[in-house]
């Protein structure tokens, strides 16, 4: 078991990275001196595998268990699937001592976020993460949301998590699809933060995909993609600054996926938004075409996805207006100078977004 400490005050909070691990749960919840009534939310394909473990672990601890299974995936992630789950509490009643054990990927974590932070004005929650994006940065942080017709999580609050619980053992069992798609924040992780992470994924990135590192190396790669994130959140928990740094990727990433009407998956639209994030570099002269070059020939062996070009790029330019980075009519964009190190540029316009936007189209249609 690997441990990693968020520091923040009287908010802080510990991640365990374990393998294996998830009939443990309840034993490490009991420290945190939670209430009785606890409410496991999870969609309906984790359930299948998990969520029985989960109850079990929590029901030998004392816990007295709501399970909440709803439909997962983005197209869950709306106000009219909240409103159902808080007439589950309601009618359950729970009351204020009550928590919430988010059992999911990001989507899951994300929802049960905000339900934990506005229910009966705000409740407890546990993250316990079963994909490489939930388990490397949605699941870590704090932020909860759901999305909007009009953008992708407009609708959330801070809240953070008493306890990030990391089976890395859960990895197995993803489609490779997703297991790729996670594997981009990996990517993101090191590109902004940690060139010795980012070498470590050119030397071992197929080792990852087929799923070949032993569980002490899994568990080091996640825990220390913990710990890049973790750092982050020390600094600047309500993304005042720095933490913006961890969007590398996402401004256009979030406008593919909308664009797109989610026919990509989070981590397969950070692909290309970093794609685009680094042409946007280049063009700048921020960027030497060397890293640019590392970057991408590391995504192409991860799987570049396909078929951009039937989305619309006055669509997806249209989309990036709905980024909450944007002032003054212009964007806020995280670009590269080197691998391991981004800055924050204020002023990028609609007519640089849109050639990022078909250089991709060009180069991975």
């Amino acid at each position: 078991m690997q441990t990693v400490q968020v520091g923040l005050e009287d908010r802080g909070y510990t991640i365990e990275v374990g393998h294996d691990i998830m009939a443990q749960l309840g034993a490490y919840c009991t420290p945190l001196q939670l209430g009785r009534q606890v409410a496991v939310l999870t969609d309906k394909h984790v359930a299948g595998h998990y969520l029985t473990t989960v109850s079990a672990s929590l029901k030998t601890a004392g816990y007295e268990v709501l399970e909440v299974i709803f439909d997962g995936g983005d197209g869950a992630k709306h106000l009219q699937t909240m409103d159902a789950i808080f007439g589950q509490l309601i009618e359950a009643e729970l009351d204020r001592s009550a928590w919430i054990c988010a059992l999911g990927g990001g989507v899951v974590g994300d929802m049960s976020g905000f339900v934990a932070a506005t229910f009966l004005r705000g409740i407890a929650y546990v993250q316990v993460p079963t994909t490489i994006v939930s388990q490397v940065d949605a699941s870590i942080g704090g932020k909860t949301a759901v999305n909007h017709r009009l953008g992708k999580n407009l609708i959330g609050a801070f809240h953070q998590p008493r306890l990030v619980y990391i089976d890395t053992a859960a990895l197995h069992s993803l489609p490779r699809r997703e297991l790729v798609g996670g594997l981009a924040e990996i990517v993101k992780h090191a590109l902004i933060r940690d060139a010795e992470l980012f070498a470590f994924l050119e030397e071992h990135i197929e080792d990852i995909v087929e799923r070949r590192l032993d569980a002490q190396e899994l568990d080091w790669l996640i825990a220390r993609n913990v710990q890049i994130k973790a750092t982050v959140i020390e600094a600047d928990e309500k993304e005042g600054g720095l933490r913006a740094i961890l969007n590398y990727g996402h401004t256009v990433g979030h406008a593919i996926e909308a664009a797109a009407e989610y026919q990509y998956r989070h981590g397969e639209a950070v692909i290309l938004g970093m794609i685009a994030a680094g042409q946007i570099a280049v063009a700048r002269n921020l960027w030497p075409q060397e890293a640019r070059r590392r970057q991408d020939d590391l995504l192409a062996r991860l799987g570049i996805p396909q078929g951009l070009t039937a989305v619309s790029v006055e669509r997806i330019v249209e989309r990036t207006h709905a980024d909450k980075k944007r002032v003054g009519g212009k964007s806020k964009f995280i670009l590269p100078r080197q691998i391991g190190r981004v800055e924050i540029i204020e002023g990028i316009d609609d007519d640089e977004v849109r050639a990022s936007v078909e250089y991709v189209q060009k180069n991975h249609p």
